[in-house]
């Protein structure tokens, strides 16, 4: 499952990718029903996300999953370095 199909299961529906000079910039997910946001800057491999009530585990499993969409995380690497 991919990290949008993820987040729309957790009912963020507003999906904005912004681009400039053809470089992917930002991801934006929004929850138009309780304004909750996150946003994933593509340059310095960061993300916020605004809501505060905090990020629910369903929420973490779709960052997790754009963060590896993204290639910031090496899930074999990090397996590896753990043993």
């Amino acid at each position: 499952m991919t990290a949008q199909e993820m987040f729309e299961q957790l009912g963020y529906t507003a999906l904005t990718k912004k681009y400039t000079e053809g470089k992917l910039k930002t991801i934006e997910y929004k929850n138009e029903e309780n304004k909750d946001w996150i946003k994933f800057h593509t340059e310095n491999g960061r993300f916020i996300e605004i809501n505060g009530n905090g990020v629910f585990i369903g929420e973490l499993q779709a960052i997790n999953q754009q963060c590896k969409e993204l290639g910031w995380i090496e899930w074999q690497q990090l397996k590896c370095s753990r043993s």
